[in-house]
C-alpha cells in the first residue's frame, strides 16, 4: 500500500478550515431539538388544538415514577427522599407522591372549602339532612365508623367523602407511610408523579428530568428497592436515545468498512482526506441555508442531511477514478462536469420539493440537502483540482467482477424483467401501505409501554382517544364552559353511551357555581331549625353538630376559589393542571372522554353547546387525516419537482428521449423499491419519502454517467468502476442502517440500500454495452 503524506497535507488543512468555519457556525446558529417540527401542520381548528398539547400540553410533561422490589416502609422512605431531590432541582413544575399530599394543612384546606368544591346545591333541605343523619348513623355502625365519627358531625351532609371519592375516580392510590402506594393485590409499589417545566417535545430536557428523577432515586440510598419511570418525556428521551445508540453503532460498523474499502480500491490515504471536504462543506453550506432562512436548524434534520449528503462522497469517488494517466486532475474535472452538475443540480431540484411536504422539519432537511448537494458539486469542481497534486489512482477491479458487470450492460430485456416481477408482485399483494400512526414508529420496547399504561392506570393520569377541547380568556370562560359540557354529556353517562368523564370544573367549580353554592348556605338560625327538625327521633344528642352550624356559616364568607388557591391542594393540582392551564393571552381546559360507545351523540352533544371555544376531537381520526393530508401534499410535490427534474435533464441533455432513459432506471428502481416493501411489510411513512429522494439522486448520478457512450474499453472501464466505487461506499453507509433497530432508521437503511442495488443494475442494463470484444465483457451477438 502506498501512502504519501504530502499529498495529505492540503486536503487536511482544508478539513481544519471548514471545521473552525463549522465550530464558528454552531455557536452562532440555534440548533433545537424540538420534534416538534417534524409534526404536520394542523388543516382544522380539532387538529390545531391537537398539535397544541402535543407540544404544549401537561400531559406531555408527566413523568410517572414506580418504587418497588422492597417493604412497604422502605419504599416509603425511598420516595420521601426522592420528592425532596427533585423539587430541589428545580426543573419540576410539580412533584407529587404523598409526603406533601393528604396533610393536615390540605385535608383543613379542602373541608373548609367541601361546600364550594362539592355538589351542595339542595343539601340543607330539611329532606336531604335527613337522608345524611339516617346515612350517618348506618355508618357509625359499620367499619367507617372511625372516619365517620371524625368527620360526620362537622359534615352529615357526606359532602367532602362524596367529592374526594369523585376527584379519585379509578385511581387506586392509597396513602401509607406518609406516600402514594398503588392498591390492588401484588407487591407493594410506591408511586410518584412529576411535571417537567419543559415542554414535552424538547427531548434533551426531558432527558434532563429523567436523569433528574434516576439521580434522585440513587441519591436516596435504595436498600433492595428499584424504579419504574414512563411517561411522554420519558418515551421521547428514550427514543432520541435509542436513535442516537443505532446511529453511533451504525457509523463506526460502516466507517470501518468504508475505510477499508477505500484504501483497497485505492491504495492511498489520500483519498479519505479528499472524499471528506465536499461532505464538510455541503454540511456548512447546507446548515447555513437553513439558519438563514428559518432561523434555526433542526437537530434531528441535521443529522438525517448529514445522512443524505453523503451522495456528496460520490463526487470526489467520480472524479479521482475518471482521471485518466498522466491527465491533470483539473482537465478531468473539466471533462465530467457537464454530467456532475447535471446530476447534482438534478437531486437537489428534487430535493427541493420537500420544502412544501409540510412538514417544517422535512422542508429544513430539503433545503439542506439541496444546498449541500450543489455545495459539494463546486468544490469538487473548483477546490479538488488545487488540494490534490498526487495521481491518485484506483486499483482494477477483479476481472470476474468487471466481466459480469460487462455482460449486464446493455440489456434492457434484464430491467423490463426486474420492472415486470416488481409490478406483478404489487399487483398480487398490493404496495406498501402508509402509515397513519405515529406510535408504531417508536422504538419503545412494548415492556416500557405496558408499564406506561399499568402506571396511569393506578394514578389516574390521562389517557385518552376522545378530549374535548376548551379554549377561554379566561379561566372563569373555560370551567363554565366545563360546566356546560358536563350537563350536556350526563344523559350519555346515565344511560351508559360514555363510561367515564373528566373535566377541569369536576376539581374546581366556575365562580358562578360557587356563588350559586353560596347563595344555596341559609342562615345559622335557619339551618339550625331545619337540622332540629331532621334529627326527630334519632338518637343524636343536642349540639353534636355544632361543628356542622359553624363550619356552614364560616363557608358564606369564604372567599372563591381558583387554580391558584388550589395549587397548595396537590391531591386535586395532580388531577386539575392537565386539564387546566394558562397559554399566553388565553386559558386552555381538556376534557378526558372514556368508553365512547356512541361517538355520533357525544358529537352532536358537544357540537349542540352552539360554542366556537368548545370542540370534540378525535385524537387518532385527527391524527390520521393529518398525516393522510400531508402525505397527499408531500406527493403532488414530490410529483412537481419529478417533473421539474425531467425538464432540466430535457434541457442539459438536449434530448427529451435522452432524459426518459435516464430517468427510466430511476422509475424502476423506485417501483422495485416498493415491491420490496411490501413483501417485507413495511409501512411507508415520510422518512420513506425522503429516503426515495436520496436514492432518486443517487440513481441520476449512475444513469447520466453509465448512459454517456464510452469513447473506448478503458475509459468504459474507469466510468464503470467509479460508479460501481459510489454503490458500494453508499450500501456500506445505508446497508448498516438497514440493521438499525429504530423503525425510522431500519426504514431509511432498507429503502435506500435496495434503491441503490436497483438503480445501479437497472442504469447498466439500460446503458450502452460497454466494452465489446473487450475484457469487460464477451462480444454482442
Amino acid at each position: 500500500m502506498r501512502f504519501v503524506p504530502a499529498g495529505v497535507l492540503r486536503p487536511l488543512l482544508a478539513l481544519g478550515v471548514l471545521a473552525l468555519l463549522g465550530a464558528l457556525l454552531f455557536r452562532a446558529v440555534e440548533v433545537r431539538t424540538d420534534m416538534a417540527d417534524f409534526l404536520p401542520p394542523a388543516a382544522t381548528p380539532e387538529a390545531a388544538f391537537l398539535l397544541t398539547e402535543l407540544r404544549e400540553g401537561a400531559a406531555t410533561t408527566l413523568l410517572l415514577i414506580g418504587i418497588e422490589g422492597a417493604e412497604e416502609a422502605e419504599l416509603a422512605r425511598v420516595s420521601r427522599a426522592m420528592g425532596e431531590a427533585m423539587r430541589a432541582t428545580g426543573l419540576f413544575v410539580f412533584v407529587g407522591n404523598g409526603t406533601a399530599d393528604l396533610t393536615e394543612a390540605e385535608q383543613a384546606l379542602l373541608f373548609r372549602y367541601r361546600y364550594l368544591l362539592g355538589r351542595s346545591e339542595g343539601a340543607f333541605e330539611e329532606a336531604a339532612l335527613r337522608r345524611g343523619l339516617e346515612a350517618l348513623l348506618d355508618g357509625l355502625r359499620s367499619s367507617l365508623s372511625g372516619v365517620l365519627s371524625r368527620l360526620g358531625f362537622a359534615d352529615p351532609t357526606g359532602i367532602f367523602l362524596e367529592t374526594v371519592k369523585g376527584w379519585l375516580g379509578g385511581s387506586g392510590v392509597q396513602v401509607r407511610h406518609g406516600a402514594w402506594f398503588a392498591g390492588g393485590e401484588g407487591p407493594p409499589r410506591a408511586l410518584m408523579v412529576a411535571r417537567s417545566k419543559a415542554l414535552g417535545t424538547d427531548t434533551e430536557a426531558q432527558r434532563q428530568a429523567a436523569e433528574a428523577v434516576r439521580a434522585a432515586f440513587a441519591g436516596a440510598g435504595p436498600q433492595g428497592p428499584r424504579l419504574l419511570l414512563s411517561g411522554p418525556g420519558v418515551f421521547a428521551a428514550s427514543a432520541a436515545a435509542a436513535v442516537k445508540a443505532d446511529v453511533e453503532r451504525m457509523a463506526i460498523l460502516s466507517g470501518v468498512l468504508l475505510l477499508g474499502f477505500l484504501l483497497w480500491r485505492y491504495r492511498s490515504v489520500t483519498v479519505l482526506a479528499v472524499a471528506g471536504v465536499p461532505l464538510l462543506a455541503g454540511t456548512l453550506a447546507g446548515a447555513l441555508a437553513v439558519a438563514l432562512v428559518f432561523g434555526r436548524v433542526q437537530g434531528a434534520a441535521l443529522g438525517f442531511g448529514v445522512t443524505m449528503l453523503g451522495v456528496a462522497v460520490d463526487y470526489p469517488i467520480l472524479l479521482l477514478t475518471a482521471r485518466q494517466r498522466g491527465e491533470a486532475l483539473g482537465e478531468a474535472a473539466r471533462r465530467i462536469w457537464p454530467n456532475l452538475r447535471l446530476a447534482a443540480g438534478a437531486a437537489a431540484l428534487g430535493l427541493v420539493a420537500m420544502m412544501a411536504s409540510g412538514f417544517p422539519g422535512l422542508a429544513q432537511l430539503g433545503l439542506f440537502g439541496a444546498a449541500g448537494l450543489l455545495a459539494g458539486a463546486a468544490v469538487t469542481r473548483w477546490v479538488l483540482p488545487w488540494l490534490v497534486r498526487d495521481e491518485v489512482l484506483a486499483r482494477p477491479l477483479p476481472g470476474p467482477v468487471m466481466r459480469g458487470l460487462g455482460w449486464l450492460s446493455g440489456r434492457p430485456a434484464l430491467a423490463a424483467g426486474a420492472v415486470a416481477v416488481a409490478l406483478g408482485w404489487m399487483a398480487l399483494a398490493g404496495p406498501p401501505r402508509w402509515e397513519d400512526d405515529i406510535a408504531r414508529l417508536s422504538p419503545v420496547p412494548e415492556a416500557e409501554r405496558n408499564l406506561d399504561t399499568a402506571l396511569r392506570a393506578q394514578l389516574g393520569a390521562p389517557d385518552v382517544r376522545h378530549l374535548v377541547a376548551l379554549r377561554g380568556a379566561d379561566e372563569e370562560a373555560v370551567l363554565r364552559a366545563s360546566e356546560r359540557v358536563a350537563g350536556a354529556l350526563a344523559p350519555l353517562l346515565a344511560d351508559g353511551r360514555l363510561a367515564g368523564l373528566d373535566l377541569p370544573s369536576r376539581y374546581l367549580p366556575s365562580r358562578a357555581t360557587q356563588e350559586t353554592r353560596l347563595a344555596g348556605m341559609p342562615e345559622r338560625a335557619v339551618l339550625e331549625a331545619r337540622l332540629a327538625e331532621a334529627m326527630r327521633g334519632l338518637p343524636f344528642r343536642a349540639g353534636a353538630f355544632a361543628p356542622f352550624l359553624d363550619a356552614v356559616e364560616e363557608s358564606r364568607r369564604l372567599p372563591l376559589l381558583d387554580s391558584a388557591a388550589l395549587a397548595a391542594a396537590p391531591l386535586i393540582s395532580t388531577r386539575l393542571s392537565p386539564l387546566l392551564s394558562q397559554r399566553g393571552h388565553e386559558w386552555v381546559g381538556m376534557g378526558l372522554l372514556a368508553g365512547v360507545e356512541d361517538a355520533g351523540a357525544v358529537r352532536r352533544a358537544v357540537t349542540g353547546l352552539g360554542d366556537p371555544g368548545v370542540l370534540l376531537v378525535d385524537v387518532k381520526g385527527e391524527t390520521e387525516a393529518m398525516i393522510a393530508a400531508t402525505t397527499q401534499g408531500a406527493l403532488l410535490w414530490c410529483g412537481v419537482g419529478a417533473l421539474g427534474v425531467l425538464a432540466l435533464l430535457g434541457l442539459g441533455l438536449r434530448s427529451m428521449r435522452a432524459a426518459l432513459l435516464r430517468v427510466a432506471p430511476i422509475l424502476g428502481a423506485v417501483l422495485v423499491v416498493l415491491a420490496v416493501l411490501s413483501a417485507l411489510g413495511e409501512r411507508l411513512t415520510p422518512f420513506h419519502l425522503a429516503a426515495l429522494l436520496l436514492m432518486a439522486g443517487v440513481g441520476l448520478d449512475y444513469a447520466l454517467f453509465l448512459g454517456a457512450a464510452a469513447r473506448d474499453p478503458e475509459e468504459a472501464a474507469r466510468t464503470l468502476g467509479a460508479v460501481l466505487t459510489c454503490t458500494v461506499t453508499t450500501l456500506l453507509t445505508f446497508g448498516m442502517l438497514a440493521l438499525c433497530e429504530t423503525p425510522v432508521l431500519h426504514g431509511i437503511g432498507v429503502t435506500v440500500s435496495v434503491g441503490v442495488a436497483a438503480a445501479f443494475l437497472l442504469a447498466l442494463s439500460l446503458a450502452p454495452p460497454l466494452g465489446e470484444g473487450s475484457a469487460l465483457g464477451p462480444p454482442r451477438a
